[in-house]
């Protein structure tokens, strides 16, 4: 994955964070027979999402963005 620096406001953060956990949980809730192929893929989805929340959660908090009230 390539690198991106952000800049965010903590409610920014927090909105996009929130947004993760309900995308987490209608990858776990979708309803599928279980076989392999499907655990490996919610596990590479969840990955996806981790690398995403430490993106997140390592971004440059600012007091306001620009361009956003």
């Amino acid at each position: 994955m390539s690198e991106l620096k952000l800049q965010l406001t903590r409610k920014q953060q927090e909105l996009l964070l929130r947004g993760l956990r309900y995308v987490r949980s209608s990858v776990a809730l979708e309803p599928m027979d279980w076989t392999e192929a499907v655990e490996l893929d919610r596990r590479r989805q969840y990955n996806e999402i981790k690398e995403l929340e430490d993106m997140l959660n390592g971004a440059r908090i600012v007091e306001s963005a620009a361009g956003v009230s």
